[in-house]
């Protein structure tokens, strides 16, 4: 998701230096980290299923050393340059891509990688992974028993996120939008749909509280009368009787 995210943002020119930073420094420490537990090794560096991860690495990479170029040749020059490079590393890129996964280097999407994107490919092909229950599509009531109220929630979320649109509410769409597609495909998958259900959730609690109530401490305001007392403005104000000096009270409004 994160990869994505940070695609997505490089597609609505939201590219930034902030981006670059939290980007490189989460792939590369999150790379190094995995690979030390014994069962994943190199896997991530060595499977189709991580190479999306690599080339959004990569790609900012790229955009960070033309934001560099562009700030030093004029902008005619720096056009020319910009398309002969870019159209250079792509094919490259991906002519040695496809060279490493046909010398069995990068190992070929798995079969489970497959039946996530086809729901009728595990059926065919891999009949042991569509025998398991879990493996199965979500029926419908699964999501009203699993999420409760919460359900109801989700979609305003999701709509308050588009009336924002900061790049954390790029985030929360574009996971909603694919967690909403996976869970529907493997009923074991409602587990990567309920923590954002809860953050939409959350967040149409929070605007909804913020609108219609108002958390302040009233403010008491206090007046004086002609004999120097003070008087609490609480709903009462002193109405002076003309025949006899006396001060009777009655309610605000009448």
């Amino acid at each position: 998701m994160l990869p994505l995210h940070a695609f997505i943002l490089i597609l609505m020119g939201r590219y930034s230096s902030r981006l670059y930073v939290a980007y490189s420094t989460y792939y590369a420490l999150g790379t190094l980290a995995s690979m030390q537990i014994p069962f994943v090794g190199f896997m991530p560096v060595r499977t189709s299923e991580h190479m999306a991860a690599l080339g959004i690495f990569g790609l900012l990479q790229l955009i960070a050393f033309t934001q560099f170029v562009r700030s030093l040749l004029p902008s005619r020059q720096f056009t020319l340059l910009l398309r002969v490079f870019l159209i250079a590393v792509f094919v490259a890129s991906l002519g040695a891509l496809v060279v490493l996964t046909l010398t069995g280097t990068i190992a070929p999407w798995t079969g489970r990688f497959y039946s996530l994107w086809d729901t009728g490919y595990a059926k065919i092909h891999i009949p042991i992974i569509a025998s398991v229950s879990e493996h199965q599509p979500t029926p419908w009531p699964s999501y009203f028993f699993d999420l409760s109220w919460l359900i109801w929630l989700f979609p305003g979320g999701v709509w308050l996120c588009f009336r924002r649109l900061g790049d954390e509410h790029v985030f929360v769409i574009v996971y909603a939008v694919m967690a909403s597609y996976f869970s529907g495909v493997m009923v074991r998958l409602m587990l990567t749909l309920t923590p954002v259900v809860c953050v939409c959730g959350g967040i149409v609690v929070s605007d909804v509280l913020s609108t219609y109530l108002d958390a302040r401490r009233p403010v008491v305001e206090e007046s004086k009368d002609a004999t120097g007392r003070q008087r609490k403005a609480s709903g009462e104000t002193a109405v002076s009787d003309g025949t006899n000096g006396m001060t009777t009270s009655g309610e605000m409004g009448c």
